[in-house]
């Protein structure tokens, strides 16, 4: 990490562990909540309440991506606008020439990846949400219930897709000797 990186100041480092502890066990845990349907359901139970704290780190993160330190926020990263779209486009072309790119914390690539496994932990808070609240357990899911149900396992596919994507990169970025997880732990 060079002297001009910026560090994670102690409540972006706490809203970061939540989303990986919560987001990768009810990740991990999923395979459990199938016993839903059965009047023994541990699984879905234990799987739920992960979920359900992974619900409030998702706001925080929200909430500070709005209300947070300017290289926390959103309008700062997001990639959203032409600039910042083109920039991730580029990155995108120096990996596939084996280049690495190199831009400040958020920006190109790295503000993509991290956008979309914001948006995929969203998701599965969302729908993850309803099926905690509409799911009766013990019952089988009917209808909506169900609907919503095939749309949270949608996730399930998604999760180890950020997963690699942005511990790969992590790695990939030490291996390099740019130590970048230096920022946050």
């Amino acid at each position: 990490m060079s002297s001009t990186e910026p560090r994670y100041n102690l409540l972006t480092r706490i809203i970061h562990l939540g989303l990986m502890l919560f987001g990768t066990l009810a990740w991990l845990t999923s395979g459990l909540a199938d016993d839903h349907d059965q009047a023994d359901h541990l699984g879905f139970t234990v799987h739920s309440w992960i979920g359900m704290s992974l619900v409030l780190f998702i706001f925080a993160r929200i909430v500070y991506g709005f209300f947070g330190p300017p290289l926390m926020r959103f309008a700062n990263w997001l990639p959203y606008t032409k600039e910042r779209l083109v920039q991730s486009w580029t990155d995108i072309r120096a990996l596939l020439k084996l280049q690495m790119p190199e831009r400040p914390a958020h920006e190109g690539i790295a503000g993509l990846v991290q956008t979309f496994g914001l948006l995929v932990f969203s998701w599965s808070a969302i729908t993850g949400s309803l099926m905690f609240i509409l799911l009766e357990p013990g019952t089988k899911a009917k209808g909506f219930v169900h609907f919503v149900k095939e749309l949270h396992e949608i996730s399930d596919g998604l999760i180890p897709l950020f997963l690699i994507l942005h511990v790969g990169a992590v790695i990939l970025h030490a291996l390099l000797k740019h130590p970048i997880w230096r920022r946050m732990f």
